[in-house]
């Protein structure tokens, strides 16, 4: 069993974080107590830090169940809104079968690990699926989980309480990995673990990983058997930029340490750029730049990512050179503004892409063929009256954010009521028509019906009066029996 999970924190005296934390997540927990709903917790910080283990010991400190929904399992907008809805507004029953009544105080803990990883393409929705559930106050409490909280939307933000975590220091994390050892009865120096807490970097969750993997099979751990290799932190843009602008130590190293690519840096670095270098600095900067992309544009190419190290440096140590010498002052970066307008057309984007395969779908056509018509179906939808407008939905199953992408947002919440007061739907066997009834008929749904029996009888008396004239020539022939001979001049002509 690994350590981590083995030596969790029970309950919320046994989490180490920082007072204010501590003091500021109860209070939360106290007001549900009392039956005031709270806005859900925004538990936000570095990796390691406890704020899951902190999350699940409150749980356990206060008798609640906990729901927990993390990075491994799909958070599309229909698993956030049949998962965290249905579990943040019903009731619950425990794992030993006693019904648990929110309004005697027998809460279950939401809680949503790793939320800032919730804008993937597999996740799309989710997170509006989640603004919209806490926007309607649920009776059940709900934490949020985020590594980075500015991933998040700043409408998401608004409608939570957030609470920062900071990094352990090397003394808070030795006298827990002390602790360890001595429930697991292995005799350690203080020297050692020391080590192992300046490697972790504030990693609580990583220091005891390496602590599990030193010990293994060992009762007395020295000095000279941590071989564990130095963990990289990861570095911050920001700090990158700075010391490529304002010094002229090689940056080269910490831009490897980015959680970014060579293809995001060198945006960084572009939009940045005019902020410290002007006039000839600035000519030289962007041919330094332009030098690099070129190298990034071979690897696209030819998927030579060997060249990725020599863009890396032509952007950060190439750019760093062209300044005469170290530059003072404080200057604030920004990030890219091509960053901030994919973000915000992200969604209406992947909006689009559903509309168009629902399209091609349903009118059995490719998505390119559906490009084409997309305008005309748009036009339709803005221009006709509501009713028909609500079939024309109803049969390409558009939803009301697909509804509101096409059409102005009033006159898509008018076709979505009508949609559901009608109850609407598609249905994909071919008895559809004998379905249509009532005010269809000025549509031509019923009247289709009534059409096509119409001409049919009209084709039965013609063939029949054909039959009467060359009834000689239907004798000698072979005719099957109860086969209805219908032409097709018969059932299109003129009544």
């Amino acid at each position: 069993m690994l350590w981590v999970e083995k030596y969790r924190p029970k309950t919320i005296e046994d989490v180490v974080a920082d007072k204010t934390v501590i003091k500021n997540v109860l209070t939360w927990a106290e007001g549900w107590k009392k039956g005031v709903r709270q806005k859900p917790l925004l538990l936000a910080g570095p990796p390691g830090v406890g704020k899951t283990s902190l999350a699940l010991a409150l749980a356990n400190t206060m008798g609640w169940e906990a729901v927990e929904l993390n990075a491994s399992d799909q958070r599309s907008w229909n698993i956030i809104s049949r998962i965290v809805g249905e579990g943040a507004f019903n009731e619950t029953i425990s794992d030993e079968g006693e019904f648990l009544s929110s309004k005697r105080g027998k809460l279950k803990l939401i809680i949503l690990d790793e939320v800032d990883n919730i804008h993937r393409k597999e996740d799309f929705g989710g997170e509006s699926a989640l603004l919209r559930i806490i926007r309607k106050t649920p009776p059940q409490p709900i934490i949020l989980i985020a590594n980075d909280p500015y991933a998040l939307s700043q409408e998401l933000r608004k409608n939570v309480v957030m609470i920062n975590f900071k990094r352990l220091n090397k003394n808070q994390i030795a006298r827990i990995l002390e602790k360890i050892c001595e429930q697991e009865g292995v005799k350690c120096d203080r020297e050692v673990l020391t080590l192992i807490a300046e490697n972790a970097g504030g990693d609580l969750r990583a220091a005891v990983n390496d602590l599990q993997a030193i010990a293994e099979g060992k009762k007395v751990l020295r000095p000279e058997d941590v071989v564990i290799a130095k963990r990289t932190q990861e570095t911050d843009v920001f700090k990158v930029l700075q010391k490529i602008f304002k010094t002229k130590l090689p940056a080269h190293g910490d831009a490897m340490l980015l959680d970014q690519s060579p293809e995001d840096l060198i945006v960084w670095v572009e939009e940045n750029m005019p902020l410290e270098y002007e006039d000839e600095l600035l000519y030289k900067g962007y041919r330094v730049l332009a030098h690099a992309d070129v190298f990034l544009g071979r690897v696209r190419r030819r998927q030579f990512y060997r060249l990725w190290k020599y863009a890396t440096y032509l952007m950060t140590t190439g750019v760093q050179n062209v300044k005469p010498e170290a530059k003072r002052g404080f200057t604030r970066y920004r990030p890219p503004s091509i960053f901030r307008k994919l973000a915000y057309t992200k969604s209406k984007r992947e909006t689009y892409r559903k509309i168009l395969k629902k399209i091609g779908k349903y009118s059995h056509m490719s998505a390119r063929k559906a490009v084409e018509i997309y305008p005309f179906l748009k036009t339709l939808l803005n221009t006709l009256d509501v009713e028909r407008c609500a079939y024309i939905a109803a049969f390409y199953d558009f939803s009301k954010e697909e509804l509101e992408f096409m059409t102005d947002g009033k006159k898509a919440e008018e076709i979505h009521r009508f949609v559901v007061e009608h109850k609407l739907h598609r249905i994909e066997d071919e008895t559809f028509l004998s379905g249509f009834g009532g005010q269809d008929e000025k549509y031509g749904l019923r009247g289709l019906q009534d059409e096509v029996e119409s001409k049919t009888e009209i084709a039965e008396t013609e063939t029949e009066e054909t039959d009467k004239v060359d009834e000689g020539v239907k004798k000698q022939g072979k005719k099957r029996e109860g086969v209805k001979h219908v032409t097709l001049d018969a059932f299109f002509g003129e009544d």
